[in-house]
């Protein structure tokens, strides 16, 4: 009965979430957003854990106001019922990876609830296609770093936390920093500082700093669009070791790279990563791949289908974990478009498996649907 109700929860926030409103108030001011219900069930394959069905609804609020040419001042908020399968989840890896209830309390360590983002950007036009751009203000570093076009929106495309970025990166949101962007034509430059904080509640020194820098470049084809990425990050040594009474930096590199394989309509990704093992660390080496295909194929060019495969490997240091995989395939269809409404939903299986030193392998297939709501 309580699966029944948050289900029924989860459908009715889209039906009825709120009163919509034109996208654009005025020439300065705009409001977007969506609603997003998610109802997944964990269907154990193999270790010692129960299977789970649970839902989450999200609505997203953002707020732009341009009170002159090349400045904004953006706001957005998120408000969430339920944290699904996050709250009971056996695996390291997360088959949700947006932002829910738990998630939206304190976040970061900090007496704040809701507010995501609050930041001012200025575009500086140096020349014909060539710009810098500053932001400042609580940012999230994954708007500017590990970003990709078929693999970077858990509202829209794959789920888990795997494929949704690189884990390695430890890509900090919605903390305090500083991001410049540099455009020349087909290349980018990208700086981000955050200071954050530990996820260990029992660290004294829990506040760190966070540096990643990411180059980039677009490149034109007869196979379509690619964009090809590299970027790196070092912390500050706040971070636990292994050895419980010390801190260590994080540091690592990684590559971001999605091209079209047919234009327009078939696409494919890749990553990989590496980070040091000095702290304490689930991974060290990691890669993915995948492909996207546009649903002109059959007629609907706002249909998509995504299939995604994530290797995980832990460092020997680990003497917990070796390894971890995921397998996640979706299938999104548009329900209807009108004006700035819009919704779609999506169909959603996954495999995770985490293989551990001792207790041997644990592994599951987690099913989904995900109803979207977008104004």
């Amino acid at each position: 009965m309580k699966a029944v109700k948050s289900f029924a929860f989860a459908v009715l926030s889209l039906l009825f979430p709120f009163t919509v409103y034109s996208a654009d108030i005025t020439e300065w001011l705009s409001i977007s957003g969506s609603a997003t219900g998610v109802y997944q069930w964990l269907d154990k394959s193999k270790g010692d854990f129960e299977n789970k069905d649970r839902g989450s609804a999200v609505i997203d609020f953002n707020v732009s106001v341009k009170p002159y040419e090349n400045g904004e001042f953006f706001l957005r908020a998120s408000f969430a019922k339920g944290s699904g399968l996050k709250d009971i989840n056996p695996f390291i890896l997360s088959p949700n990876a947006d932002d829910l209830f738990h998630d939206l309390k304190n976040i970061n360590g900090h007496s704040r609830d809701h507010l995501l983002e609050l930041w001012y950007s200025h575009n500086f036009e140096i020349q014909k296609e060539m710009s810098l751009k500053l932001t400042a203000g609580i940012i999230d570093s994954t708007a500017f770093i590990d970003d990709n076009a078929f693999a970077g929106d858990e509202l829209g495309q794959f789920m888990n936390e795997a494929l949704v970025h690189n884990p390695l990166a430890n890509l900090p949101s919605y903390d305090a920093g500083v991001a410049l962007e540099f455009d020349w034509d087909k290349f980018h430059l990208r700086v981000v500082g955050m200071r954050s904080k530990n996820e260990n509640e029992d660290m004294d020194r829990r506040n760190y700093n966070w540096i990643g820098a990411q180059i980039g470049y677009k490149l034109e084809s007869s196979l379509g669009e690619g964009n090809y990425r590299l970027y790196a990050y070092t912390t500050n040594k706040r971070f636990e070791n292994w050895d419980a009474d010390s801190y260590r930096s994080l540091k690592g590199v990684g590559v971001s790279f999605d091209q079209q394989l047919i234009k327009e309509t078939l696409g494919a990704f890749f990553r990989a990563g590496w980070q040091d093992d000095g702290a304490k660390i689930d991974y060290n080496r990691m890669f993915s791949f995948g492909l996207n295909l546009n649903g002109s194929v059959w007629g609907r060019k706002d249909d998509e289908i995504g299939i995604g495969y994530a290797y995980l490997k832990s460092p020997s240091k680990n003497s917990d974990l070796s390894r971890s995989q995921a397998f996640e395939s979706y299938v999104k269809f548009k329900l209807f478009s009108y004006k700035s409404l819009s919704s779609d939903i999506t169909l959603d299986y996954q495999y995770i498996q985490d293989k551990t030193r001792e207790e041997g392998t644990k592994a599951g297939h987690v099913y989904g649907v995900r109803f979207n709501l977008n104004f």
